[in-house]
């Protein structure tokens, strides 16, 4: 079984449009960051190619290990697909037990299938790596109404609640009888 029957084909419209936002949010700089203190931590190289070398999930799931001792007890060295994304996910548990938000972090599928490389370059706690990498951690968002208008929004029906506008039952029959 070979890594690329995951492999998309071309993307026409709207999935084309996300993939060049996504693509034009990536920064190199970050990357070579990012790849510097990754390789300096764990002593392995990730090679030329920053989605590939990070595929398999040894390298992220021993950095892992080097940030916090033990929190991947196995770490499968197979070439297999779903060894690959079993590390991955390894990882990302690992790093919520570590302390990072969910929202925060990336999907294995982001990595494997080099689906949206910018979520992959994620923030490292504050370590003493002295550089802010990646993505910026979500912030609460509190919004304060006066009575006035939180008694206006009372008596508002949603839409997703539905309408019953233009309903009628014109052209049903009852059950049983012959149409």
């Amino acid at each position: 079984m070979s890594s690329t029957q995951f492999n998309k084909g071309p993307s026409y419209g709207l999935s084309a449009e996300v993939k060049n936002r996504l693509l034009s949010k990536y920064d190199p700089q970050k990357e070579a960051e990012l790849r510097t203190w990754i390789e300096g931590l764990t002593g392995l190289s990730i090679g030329p190619d920053f989605q590939k070398g990070l595929k398999d999930g040894t390298i992220l799931c021993t950095l892992m290990n080097k940030l916090q001792p033990g929190s991947v007890p196995k770490i499968n060295r197979s070439m297999q697909n779903w060894h690959q994304l079993e590390n991955l996910s390894n990882f990302i548990k690992a790093m919520v037990s570590y302390g990072m938000n969910p929202v925060d972090l990336f999907e294995a599928n982001d990595l494997f299938e080099s689906g949206n490389m910018t979520q992959v370059q994620a923030k490292t706690k504050g370590l003493q790596s002295g550089v802010d990498i990646g993505v910026k951690y979500s912030e609460k968002q509190e919004r304060n109404f006066d009575d006035a208008t939180m008694k206006a929004g009372q008596c508002v029906i949603g839409l997703q609640m539905g309408t019953n506008k233009c309903a009628s039952q014109s052209g049903m029959t009852a059950y049983g009888t012959r149409r």
